[in-house]
């Protein structure tokens, strides 16, 4: 592996996680991995795993554990109910 390669931080994990996550719908360490590696990151499996998986529990990424792998998506976000589709401008008034 190159020796002048970047050290793998969190945020660099979050936003390789965060591109996955959009293009594809999901993504594992394995993914994220080669996606820095591609990019010129000082990537190990272990390392962006435990980096991932504090970013998802930060940010409240669903996870799913295969037992196998982790997935990791966005969270599932619930529809607004009606009333609060077409609140006035100013908030204030309504509550």
């Amino acid at each position: 592996m190159n020796t002048g390669a970047k050290k793998t931080t969190r945020q660099a994990v979050r936003m390789a996680a965060t591109t996955l996550i959009l293009a594809e719908g999901s993504t594992t360490t394995l993914d994220v991995k080669n996606h820095l590696r591609k990019r010129g990151y000082r990537a190990y499996q272990a390392d962006v795993s435990d980096l991932l998986f504090a970013v998802a529990q930060q940010e409240n990424w669903a996870i799913n554990d295969n037992g196998t792998y982790r997935v990791y998506y966005f969270p599932h976000l619930t529809a607004l109910p009606d009333y609060m589709l077409n609140l006035p401008k100013n908030n204030s008034s309504f509550f």
